[in-house]
């Protein structure tokens, strides 16, 4: 079972690595990203929550392309608190957008309950 961060410590890894979340998103309709963590070989591990489904992103960071996609089984599904999600839409009045340098919008980061 993956480990999730209980103080959201992993928010402080945006924005430098909301494209490679952005991968892991792309194609997943309403999924957020609820843990992210760095990984030996310059890869991202996001936890990726769609409805009741979840799995394992893995990330190649200097290619911005994933790698691997592991869905949980439902009695391997990470156990909270998940006190912030990263994703693609603004679902929610209190989300907080994330941009790159430039301003572009990447994403945003809400509460998991918003979407």
């Amino acid at each position: 079972m993956p480990a999730v961060a209980q103080d959201a410590s992993w928010e402080r890894l945006l924005p430098d690595v909301a494209i490679p979340l952005r991968a892991c998103l792309a194609g997943r309709g309403e999924a957020m990203v609820v843990d992210a963590r760095l990984a030996p070989g310059a890869r991202l591990e996001a936890v990726v929550q769609r409805g009741g489904d979840w799995e394992i992103c893995v990330v190649d960071l200097p290619r911005g392309t994933v790698m691997l996609r592991t869905p949980l089984p439902a009695g391997e599904a990470p156990r909270g608190p998940h006190l912030r999600a990263f994703m693609l839409e603004r679902r929610c009045v209190d989300a907080t957008r994330v941009t790159d340098a430039s301003g572009a919008e990447l994403g945003w980061l809400a509460y998991p309950g918003c979407g």
